[in-house]
């Protein structure tokens, strides 16, 4: 027969349990409210009965139960949901990032607003019609001066703000990383406690919580993904990069780029790799520092490059009211220290490179007759490469057509007239680098295009070629030395200034365009003070003549192009993260039904857990009395 005191112990094991189960319950209905909790809940199991099948067992009813155990406190949670919440907050910190900065460009660049960029070249524009009709007053003299100051300062304004969100993008990248190693230095630590844990049997069910709450926070930062295949070995991927992997952590480095202007770059600390980030906050930071933010401030550096090339060109040809010529409008500041364009790239104190923008032929052309003459031209390509792009011409096509076969080429180089009808080649925004912006890479003709027709360069074939790679190649032009122009400092844009001769006397602002005396095809002596057909030509260069600004027509286009860019970037980052704002939401409902503390259900299992805990109890109690009756009053005579 099973033993006197089975009922006492059984009844005991009840307790034991319920107590387990109230005390869960309350740890429950204590983190009813922390987002980060997953709501447990107690297995109860019967404890192994007496008597299994054996030939030397007791012969009585076998299978005797022994009460109820605790066999494990579950966690409640869905993993699938843990993934795509994951997944989700990786895009979404991808795309608030974007957001967040392409709405403060926005407000820098004040479109459309009153005091925009646009608005001060309107005004700039309008200002130098004034003063073509009105050359002899000095009030439209003054008028020119200070709206050229205007635009000037809201060019440097505006370069100066979207410089300092990118140094602002550059500072968080290292804030977030640092705070990206530190969770996963977090994670590492916690997955030491949780092995230490599941070996002893136990269900660390916080700590597995602390630890998928860091991994969400880390799937903010970066395109973290989990690796669950190994159940000793917790792992934490970056891409296809392991990051955590149990006890071990790879760390990331920030490791500053000189070639870039000082912008920290993300490499595996024990490799030297770098570190290859598909999505997340980190990776909205880089793609804004180095695309959109370095393509604004490239488009601000070519936007305050042409106009002051464009309104100095046009200005040096015409002459002052006080008959000075051959003086420029803005201030230049050119990348090279002398007139030759020679720069020395690599900093060993020789010169290496010939570093111009533009060059303009001798030949003044009309663009819809035939050329006459067959040949093709050799460009390089501001490419990493330098890539070579040949583009033939034929005696059938129109100087027009050859100048269209250049610009839609892409040859990091634009090709116009100017305003004394001559062909202009200038260079455009580099490929590969920065520090290359605005420098013509190659010019080479097999024909006369560029040589006899146009008036650009001295010879012909490889030999007469221009080549950026050499030293001392201006020697390769026909043109007289200001009719080229050299490559400037590395942000043209931080500096947009009147010369001193212009802000000290405004009588130098050359309205006037002259008249050719002698057979010259320049206009090379004053016509009078009612003479303003210089400033006639300067307002048609800012407004609507195909000057060639990067690869669009004119400032209007390129500004226009800017802007319409902008907005479409800024359209597409609200509706994504939109988008991915509501696919949380809906996420974190779902696990929170899955996962999260129902104060209603807590309530009733702690009635139900009670009342079991209270009939335990009971129970002992009636086993009390029957062995009070067995011990202290069976066999007593009455």
């Amino acid at each position: 027969m099973s033993s006197t005191f089975s009922g006492l112990e059984a009844s005991k094991r009840g307790l034991s349990a319920h107590q387990q189960a109230l005390h869960t319950t309350g740890h429950n209905v204590a983190n009813a409210d922390n987002k980060a909790f997953s709501r447990q809940r107690v297995q109860m199991g019967t404890t192994e009965p007496l008597y299994d099948a054996s030939l030397n067992r007791a012969m009585v009813a076998g299978q005797i139960g022994q009460g109820v155990s605790v066999h494990t406190i579950e966690r409640i949670r869905d993993e699938f949901l843990d993934d795509r919440i994951v997944e989700t907050s990786t895009e979404k910190g991808y795309w608030d990032t974007r957001e967040k900065y392409i709405r403060q460009v926005e407000i820098i660049l004040n479109e459309p607003g009153g005091l925009s960029l646009r608005s001060h070249l309107d005004q700039f524009w309008s200002s130098w019609e004034e003063l073509a009709n009105y050359p002899e007053e000095s009030a439209h003299r003054s008028v020119v001066k200070e709206k050229a100051i205007g635009l000037g300062s809201r060019i440097e304004d505006t370069f100066n703000r979207v410089y300092a969100l990118k140094e602002q993008a550059n500072r968080e990248v290292e804030n977030k990383t640092n705070l990206l190693n530190s969770m996963a230095e977090s994670v590492r630590v916690l997955n030491e406690r949780i092995t230490k844990a599941e070996a002893l049997g136990d269900n660390p069910n916080d700590l597995w919580d602390r630890r998928d709450k860091l991994v969400e926070d880390m799937a903010t930062l970066a395109d973290i993904h989990i690796g669950r295949s190994d159940k000793d070995e917790f792992m934490v991927f970056i891409g296809q990069q392991i990051f955590v992997q149990g006890s071990k952590k790879n760390e990331i480095a920030l490791v500053a780029n000189a070639n870039y202007e000082g912008r920290l770059d993300l490499v595996w600390k024990n490799t030297g790799a770098k570190v290859l980030l598909r999505n997340g906050e980190l990776e909205g930071l880089i793609e804004i520092r180095d695309v959109l933010l370095q393509e604004k401030i490239n488009q601000m550096d070519s936007f305050a490059m042409n106009l002051k090339d464009t309104v100095n060109s046009i200005h040096k040809d015409g002459f002052g009211y006080n008959g000075k010529t051959n003086q420029d409008f803005f201030d230049v500041k050119n990348l090279s220290t002398n007139s030759f364009g020679d720069y020395d790239t690599d900093g060993d104190g020789k010169n290496d490179i010939t570093a111009i923008f533009k060059v303009s032929g001798r030949t003044s052309l009309n663009q819809d007759n035939p050329i006459g003459i067959d040949g093709i031209m050799t460009f390089h390509k501001n490419d990493e490469k330098n890539t070579p792009v040949q583009i033939s011409y034929s005696k059938d096509e129109t100087l027009r057509a050859v100048i269209k076969k250049i610009n839609d080429a892409r040859v990091g180089v634009v090709a116009g007239l100017n305003h004394d009808n001559q062909l202009t080649l200038k260079a455009v925004v580099a490929e590969d680098h920065p520090s290359k912006n605005f420098m013509i890479r190659h010019l080479e003709d097999s024909g006369e295009f560029l040589v006899g027709l146009t008036g650009v360069l001295v010879g012909s074939g490889v030999g007469g070629s221009f080549d950026y790679r050499k030293i001392g190649e201006l020697n390769k032009f026909q043109v007289n030395p200001e009719d080229v122009t050299l490559t400037p400092h590395l942000h043209p844009a931080s500096f947009v200034r009147l010369t001193d001769e212009i802000s000290n006397n405004t009588l130098s602002i050359a309205a006037s365009r002259g008249k050719a005396l002698g057979g010259n095809v320049d206009y090379n002596s004053a016509h009078g003070h009612k003479d303003g057909a210089n400033a006639l030509l300067i307002a048609a260069a800012l407004r609507e003549k195909p000057i060639m600004v990067e690869y669009d027509s004119n400032f209007t286009n390129f500004y226009s192009g800017m802007i319409a860019k902008l907005g479409t970037e800024g359209r597409e980052a609200i509706q994504e993260a939109s988008t991915r704002k509501l696919l949380m939401t809906e996420y974190e409902n779902l696990r929170q039904s899955v996962s999260g503390v129902s104060l209603d259900e807590e309530m009733a299992n702690m009635v139900q857990f009670q009342q079991s805990y209270n009939a335990s109890a009971r129970m002992i109690n009636v086993q009390n009395e029957m062995l009070d009756t067995i011990i202290n009053h069976l066999g007593v005579g009455r």
